[in-house]
């Protein structure tokens, strides 16, 4: 246990000094291995010490028993993350809102809250509160996860989303179903009328697999690079209902109101990790500084689709 709780300090240290915590100190924190908890993984309390305001944080001992060093060390991540924004914003900040995603990020965890039990492990849906309040993990395409906007958050009352599983979207507009293999996204997509003979727009795949039709420009409409066929693995095209889809080049908007055709802006790992075309400016592509890449915790990049640098810098915006 005593090696437990040595390790964890040394994470602690380690993780204040990656995401740059300088108002928190290592000797803040208490720790504890614990045997007590059933379902989470960690948690972070504030309490009140000789010295001022210090963190209990307890972790779950079953973390250890695989020597599964991303778990654990991702769950302390998480909980000075949570430390952090405690002291930042004081204990009445949403438990895993925008402040906390962020300080999570910074510390190289995953952004997102995590539960354990039969109905969640290896989840392959998200069922969440887009403000931050919970999320939760579903091995089936329930009506909860088709159709969000039937439910709301019992604590802020905002419509649900839900999306697939590690695939959180970087906004969500309430009551959306954002799982890429349903072919409607809010409540107004699905009706019996969105046939390729009746839609305003249409998603497709450009080989003719198959089809969506939409009466709104949804994300999906907007953003078609996004989402692959099912059945062939090409990217799918966007267009208006009374065009022919397989005119068009995978990955591309069509719409005659829309003016781009493919992704404007790229956020990306300068490492080569990952990278994700954008229409339009969202916090990721405006402050990638803020940003850490998942797998090698290097600051994200940002840069215009057509002008790639040759030397990309972490941290960097290129699209000013």
């Amino acid at each position: 246990m005593a090696d437990h709780r040595a390790r964890v300090a040394d994470e602690i240290r380690e993780t204040l000094n990656r995401a740059d915590f300088q108002t928190l100190s290592s000797d803040a924190f208490r720790i504890d291995v614990t045997d007590s908890f059933q379902r989470k993984l960690g948690e972070c309390q504030a309490i009140q010490g000789p010295a001022g305001d210090q963190y209990r944080i307890r972790i779950a001992r079953r973390l250890f028993e695989d020597n599964l060093d991303t778990d654990w060390r991702d769950t302390v991540r998480h909980e000075v993350a949570h430390a952090y924004v405690i002291s930042q914003h004081g204990q009445d900040v949403q438990p895993h809102g925008p402040e906390w995603k962020e300080a999570a990020r910074r510390a190289g965890a995953d952004p997102t809250a995590r539960y354990e039990g039969e109905d969640l492990v290896d989840a392959d849906y998200v069922l969440a509160c887009p403000a931050g309040c919970f999320d939760r993990g579903y091995l089936k395409r329930s009506k909860r996860i088709k159709f969000p906007w039937k439910y709301a958050c019992e604590e802020c009352e905002t419509r649900l989303v839900s999306y697939d599983a590690g695939d959180a979207p970087s906004t969500c507009d309430p009551g959306s179903c954002y799982v890429a293999s349903i072919p409607w996204e809010q409540e107004d997509d699905r009706n019996d009328a969105n046939t390729s003979q009746s839609a305003r727009y249409l998603l497709a795949c450009p080989n003719g697999c198959t089809e969506w039709g939409y009466q709104q420009r949804s994300k999906r409409i907007k953003n078609p690079w996004w989402y692959s066929c099912p059945e062939c693995d090409t990217k799918l095209v966007s267009c208006d209902g009374h065009d022919t889809p397989t005119t068009f080049e995978p990955g591309t908007c069509n719409v005659e109101s829309i003016t781009w055709t493919g992704p404007q802006l790229i956020y990306a790992c300068p490492a080569g990790c990952f990278s994700v075309g954008y229409a339009q400016h969202c916090d990721e592509t405006r402050h990638p500084g803020r940003y850490r890449c998942g797998e090698c915790n290097t600051r994200t990049v940002s840069y215009p689709a057509d002008q790639r640098p040759d030397d990309l810098a972490p941290g960097t915006n290129y699209t000013d």
